[in-house]
């Protein structure tokens, strides 16, 4: 019986959870073109991030052709910053002034700042 109830609690705050997330992206409310946006500004930042910390663990220095990828992954940075744009002036949270429809550009502004600086620290000299 105890076990029941613990299962349905969690399936309660993952459900609450899931909601509050959709909720706050207001995901609902988004059109089409904002949805796909913002999901591949959100895509390209993922695998920025991941590149660039996969590039932070195993660095190689001196190796000029990943110097050169990770500047080519870089850029996808100003890619996603001007789809984050886009989704900016798309965006039903901006309309209503609501909380959260910055989040893409200032995570991806961060993002072009920090792997600029990772890169020119990994590869310093290149």
């Amino acid at each position: 019986m105890q076990v029941r109830v613990a299962r349905e609690a969690v399936k309660s705050t993952v459900r609450s959870t899931g909601g509050a997330l959709r909720e706050w992206l207001a995901w609902g409310r988004r059109g089409r073109a904002n949805r796909v946006l913002f999901t591949v500004s959100l895509a390209l930042a993922a695998f920025v991030t991941v590149m660039f910390a996969w590039a932070s663990l195993f660095p190689n220095h001196g190796d000029f052709l990943v110097y050169f990828a990770l500047y080519w992954v870089w850029g996808l940075c100003a890619v996603a910053i001007i789809l984050g744009m886009a989704e900016y002036k798309t965006s039903p949270l901006r309309k209503n002034r609501e909380r959260g429809h910055l989040f893409i550009l200032l995570y991806v502004g961060s993002l072009l700042i920090i792997t600029r600086m990772l890169n020119a620290v990994l590869y310093y000299g290149m």
